[in-house]
C-alpha cells in the first residue's frame, strides 16, 4: 500500500515546479533549434547517456547499491517505453510547430488521463469530469484551428505525445511505492537511451537515406552528423538539464501536495509563449488563447472535483 508524503511545503513545492518547468522548456527550445540540422534520434541518445550517468550516480550516492534494486521491473520498463514514445513524438512536433501549439496540444493529457483512468483501470468518474473533458478538447481544438490543420502529421506527433504521456501517468499508479522515485527515474532513463538506439537501427535498416521536406519527417530521418564542438556541448547539456528538470519536479511533489502543486506546472505554457515569442516571433493567435484558457479552465476543474471526491472518501 502506498504511504503519503507528509512533508508540506507548498512555497518549496511551488518553486521547484516552476524551476523544473523552466528548465525543461529550455531544453525544448535546444531540440527545436536543433531540428532543422541533426536527428532527433542522435539528440535523444546523447541526452540521455549524459542524464543516465549523472543520474547513476545521484541513485549510487543517495541510495547505494539498493537503489539500482526495482521490485516490479516489467511495470517500469513499460513505463519507461511509453515514455520514450512521448517525448519523441512531442520532439517530432516541435520542429514544425510553433512552441505554444506543441505545448498546449500536449496539456490534452491531464484530460486523456481521466478517460483511460475510466477505460483501463475502471475509476469511477463522475458527470463533472467528463463534461470538463469534453470541454477541454473542444479548446484544443478552438487552440489549434480548423482550416485544415489537423492534417498535419506534426498535430497528430503533438497528440500522440499527449496520448502516451497519459498511459505514462496511469501506469505510474501501478508502481509500487517501494521504488524509489529517483531509482525509477534511473531506469526511465535506461528505457530512453534503448528506445533511442532501437529506434535508430529501425530508421537505418528500412529508411536509410529517406529524404523528406515535411520539418518533423525529415527531423526524423536525418542521417547523424559530426557537430561542431559547441553543438556538441550543448547537445551534451541537455542531459544534465534533463536531470535537473527531473530532481525539481521529485523536489515539488516530495515537499507539498499534488494538488498544491499540479495547478503550477500551466508556468510551462507561459515559459514556451515567452521563448516562443523571444527567438521565432510566435506570437499566439486571439483563438490559440482563448483555446488555451478554456483548456487550461477545464483541467483546472477536473483537478478541484478530483481533490473534493478524494477528501469526501477519507
Amino acid at each position: 500500500m502506498a504511504t503519503l508524503n507528509k512533508d508540506n511545503r507548498p512555497f518549496v513545492g511551488i518553486t521547484a515546479v516552476i524551476a523544473g518547468l523552466f528548465v525543461f522548456s529550455l531544453q525544448d527550445v535546444i531540440i527545436k533549434l536543433f531540428s532543422a540540422e541533426y536527428s532527433i534520434l542522435q539528440i535523444v541518445i546523447v541526452r540521455s547517456v549524459i542524464a543516465l550517468g549523472l543520474i547513476g550516480v545521484i541513485v549510487a550516492i543517495r541510495l547505494g547499491r539498493s537503489g539500482f534494486r526495482v521490485y516490479q521491473p516489467f511495470k517500469i520498463l513499460l513505463k519507461g517505453v511509453l515514455g520514450f514514445l512521448s517525448y519523441l513524438a512531442y520532439y517530432l512536433s516541435l520542429a514544425s510547430l510553433p512552441l505554444i501549439d506543441a505545448v498546449t496540444i500536449t496539456f490534452t493529457a491531464p484530460i486523456l488521463v481521466v478517460v483511460f483512468s475510466s477505460i483501463l483501470v475502471g475509476e469511477r468518474v463522475g458527470l463533472r469530469r467528463w463534461l470538463a473533458t469534453l470541454v477541454g478538447f473542444v479548446g484544443v481544438l478552438i487552440a489549434v484551428g480548423f482550416e485544415g490543420r489537423l492534417a498535419n502529421i506534426a498535430i497528430a506527433f503533438a497528440f500522440l505525445a499527449a496520448l502516451t504521456y497519459a498511459l505514462n501517468s496511469v501506469m505510474a499508479r501501478y508502481i509500487s511505492s517501494r521504488d524509489n522515485p529517483w531509482t525509477v527515474t534511473f531506469y526511465f532513463t535506461v528505457a530512453h537511451s534503448a528506445g533511442g538506439l532501437i529506434t535508430y537501427l529501425i530508421v537505418l535498416l528500412t529508411a536509410s537515406g529517406l529524404v523528406s521536406t515535411h520539418p518533423s519527417m525529415a527531423f526524423l530521418f536525418r542521417a547523424w552528423t559530426q557537430p561542431e564542438t559547441t553543438d556538441l556541448v550543448i547537445m551534451c547539456s541537455l542531459g544534465v538539464i534533463a536531470t535537473i528538470g527531473f530532481f525539481c519536479l521529485n523536489k515539488a511533489y516530495l515537499s507539498a501536495r499534488a494538488a498544491i502543486v499540479a495547478p503550477f506546472e500551466y508556468s510551462y505554457i507561459v515559459w514556451a509563449a515567452l521563448f516562443g515569442y523571444l527567438i521565432w516571433g510566435e506570437a499566439p493567435t486571439a483563438l490559440t488563447l482563448l483555446g488555451l484558457s478554456i483548456l487550461i479552465g477545464s483541467n483546472l476543474f477536473a483537478l478541484r472535483t478530483e481533490v473534493k471526491d478524494a477528501g469526501s472518501t477519507t
